[in-house]
């Protein structure tokens, strides 16, 4: 009887042990399951919903407002269509990237979608030539941010031509996108430059005397008669450095995201 109750006990002992161990692997890989829900849930929350998203748009002209009403009203979201050079690319610490998480992080992707078009090395001429404004016309945006290879054009093509060439891709837009709104902007600056400066103050009178939006993000960057500035640009000075797509970044969340 004596040895009956001792092996009674150690199965009791043993099931009582086995049962917590299964308790606490059911709990402990809950917790990283868990853990990613809160994430998710704190993600999401950021996303601006109802009507607030109005509580943002200090800075925006009301043409892009009325975008974002219409699109809050309908269901559908605005289509923003980023458009520019070998400064933009597609990578995650890009300034279109950054831009475009941030406008999801404020907005929502129901709210805006954006889109990203780079072409690298090309200029105003060849955009005309190849027809390749007929990309923004099958995208058909409701907002277009475009930076018109400013700097790709400089000592290549010269300003009243590259003006001249704007105009023509932008003619052929405003024809087949109605109502679209243009946001002019320029390259990125570049280190000691002369000439390219005052082309990007043509650039600024060109889009106000056309009726654009025009975002001045320079005044964002270090001094471009500055040695620091070299820090924000690729040795060739084409294409930007972490830092450099952080600060052009920056000047757009500013002006689409009012804190």
């Amino acid at each position: 009887m004596k040895v009956f109750v001792n092996i009674l006990a150690i199965i009791v002992l043993i099931a009582t042990i086995v049962a917590g161990k299964i308790y606490w692997d059911s709990n402990t890989s809950a917790a990283p399951a868990s853990q990613e829900k809160s994430t998710s849930d704190s993600s999401e929350s950021k996303a601006v919903s109802g009507g607030s998203w109005e509580l943002y748009t200090s800075n925006l002209p009301d043409s892009i407002v009325d975008k974002l009403a219409q699109a809050s009203e309908t269901g559908e979201p605005m289509n923003l269509m980023i458009v520019g050079s070998q400064a933009m690319s597609k990578d995650e610490n890009s300034w279109p990237m950054l831009l475009k998480a941030e406008l999801d992080k404020t907005y929502g992707s129901s709210l805006i979608d954006v889109t990203v078009y780079e072409y690298e090395g090309m200029n105003t001429l060849e955009f005309v030539r190849g027809n390749t404004y007929e990309d923004i016309v099958k995208a058909d945006p409701d907002v277009l941010l475009f930076e018109p290879f400013l700097l790709n054009d400089n000592g290549v093509v010269g300003i009243k031509n590259t003006l001249d060439n704007l105009s023509v891709i932008m003619s052929h837009i405003t024809k087949e996108v109605d109502g679209v709104v243009t946001i002019l902007q320029p390259s990125q600056p570049i280190y000691n430059a002369t000439n390219y400066p005052k082309e990007a103050k043509e650039l600024e009178a060109f889009s106000k005397k056309n009726g654009y939006e025009y975002v001045d993000h320079w005044g964002s960057w270090p001094d471009y008669t500055s040695e620091e500035i070299l820090e924000y640009l690729s040795e060739d000075q084409r294409t930007l450095t972490d830092k450099g797509h952080k600060v052009w970044s920056e000047a757009l969340i500013n002006y689409f995201v009012a804190s």
